[in-house]
């Protein structure tokens, strides 16, 4: 049993569903830069709104990255059907 766990890679444990980033991370993953990927929030109500980390005004949002994963398809998706 051991030895097929030590020949696992990351991602094969690794579930999308929980994993939490940053907002710069988020934007990386879409190719944005933060400010693009934040008026991209406040513009496409399909983008990932996130959710804060507390209830100040100063706590930083984090993304599920399946969402992220998601919206990126969206976009592909999106973008290809507008340019054929």
């Amino acid at each position: 049993m051991q030895a097929a766990e030590k020949s696992r890679t990351p991602e094969s444990w690794v579930d999308p569903r929980f994993i939490q980033i940053p907002r710069k991370e988020a934007a990386r993953i879409l190719g944005r830069s933060p400010t693009e990927f934040d008026r991209m929030r406040k513009a496409d109500p399909e983008c990932p709104q996130g959710f804060k980390t507390g209830t100040d005004r100063s706590c930083s949002v984090l993304f599920r990255l399946s969402d992220i994963y998601d919206y990126s398809a969206k976009l592909m998706t999106r973008y290809s059907n507008g340019n054929a």
